[in-house]
């Protein structure tokens, strides 16, 4: 077997090290993001990884003569948000299973994805796209709606305003955002919308997706902060709905996927499950080591042998619930210590906390999911008592900052 990824992803390949063969998965990636990332010494560690190779993937088709130069290979796939189109080029170049360029290009941007889903009658909220706050002002007609970035990731500059609120500083937050290591240092190019805001439980759906066909839907119960950002602070994974496949599929006909993975977002409202948007590479924040730890399965490796067409066991029902939960810092301010992980790790159901700020790092508010400060990992019997686990976990742990106490 022979795997290009592109995008370094240290959970997938954390999850391919013990089910693939040592060296068969060749990495592209961005030669500013391996530097600053440091990912020398992480890639290091990961048996499945073989070459690992520099080239132009964010906004720019020069990966494409590397991947050639490379293969051939028998399955390509996208580690990160920003590597989903050219994942989809070069499997279309390299003649192997994938998304489909049009229907990538379709998913990397939410303004051609609100076109898509509105084309095919699928409800979703009135939109438009905008440049300018004058152009905000005269969508909303002072009115609730939400700015978003159209290709941006992790929340980043999405603003949800309400009556009255300020347009120039949204519009100036919304096209500020800045994700520093994520980007290669090179000009991008961005669009921006507009969109009414709904309202309901937020969900998500990660389905793997083979010829246009859903042959696994798992949907995820989403939890975000109050306020203007609503950056995700946990998810659940317990028992499974079917109005959520009929979702998914409806959207794969929209788009016109081919093969891989999805990972959709939705509010569910009164009138049913509106789509808020949808990523055509696995989910963050930890939900594959959910649906793995829910259903019992390596979703990482069943994904890659759809695509290398090896014939696949029949995917099973939930069997426990699975909780993550995300601690934040309610303010700005320096670490001075953090109290209490290796209590919280031994907590009962607890299966990981990972902190990713320590000592000496500078915190602030929570504005994408780049602000948080750890999480925990629990399972249940039931998904309330996964999130009870999740939460005692989270307030076992007390981090010091100078001169106050932060609490989860």
């Amino acid at each position: 077997m022979r795997l290009l990824l592109i995008g370094y992803n240290d959970t997938a390949l954390a999850a391919l090290d013990g089910c693939r063969p040592a060296g068969s998965v060749t990495l592209i990636e961005e030669e500013d993001l391996w530097h600053a990332k440091k990912l020398e010494p992480r890639a290091a560690a990961h048996p499945c990884l073989g070459t690992v190779r520099f080239a132009r993937y964010q906004q720019d088709e020069q990966f494409l003569e590397v991947a050639a130069e490379l293969g051939p290979f028998d399955a390509v796939v996208a580690g990160l948000e920003y590597a989903v189109l050219a994942a989809a080029q070069a499997a279309e170049a390299l003649g192997v299973a994938g998304a489909g360029p049009e229907a990538a290009a379709i998913l990397r941007d939410k303004l051609l994805l609100r076109e898509a889903t509105a084309a095919a009658g699928m409800p979703g909220p009135a939109f438009r796209e905008i440049r300018s706050a004058a152009d905000i002002a005269a969508f909303a007609d002072g009115g609730p709606c939400v700015v978003k970035p159209a290709g941006r990731q992790a929340s980043l500059g999405v603003v949800l305003l309400d009556r009255g609120d300020d347009v120039e500083r949204a519009w100036r937050y919304c096209t500020e955002a800045d994700e520093g290591r994520q980007l290669a240092r090179r000009p991008m190019r961005w669009r921006y919308l507009v969109e009414e805001r709904l309202t309901g439980q937020e969900f998500s759906t990660e389905a793997l997706v083979h010829d246009g066909a859903v042959v696994f839907c798992n949907v995820t119960r989403k939890y975000t902060l109050p306020g203007p950002s609503p950056v995700e602070t946990g998810h659940t994974v317990g028992p499974q709905d079917e109005q959520w496949r009929r979702a998914v599929e409806r959207l794969v006909a929209a788009v016109g996927y081919g093969s891989g993975i999805l990972h959709a977002e939705w509010m569910l409202t009164d009138a049913g499950p509106q789509l808020i948007e949808c990523a055509a590479r696995p989910p963050g924040d930890r939900i594959m080591d959910l649906i793995d730890l829910a259903y019992g399965i390596n979703v990482h490796d069943r994904w890659i042998g759809m695509l290398l067409g090896e014939e696949q066991p029949p995917f099973p029902e939930p069997v426990r619930a699975a909780a993550v939960r995300f601690l934040s810092a309610p303010g700005a301010g320096v670490i001075d210590q953090v109290h209490g992980a290796e209590a919280a790790r031994a907590l009962p159901g607890v299966h990981r906390l990972d902190l990713s700020r320590g000592p000496g790092d500078a915190v602030g508010d929570v504005r994408s999911s780049w602000d948080r400060l750890g999480l925990v990992l629990t399972t249940g019997a039931t998904p309330d008592e996964a999130e009870q686990r999740a939460d005692a976990a989270l307030a076992s742990v007390a981090v010091t900052l100078r001169g106050e106490e932060l609490t989860p």
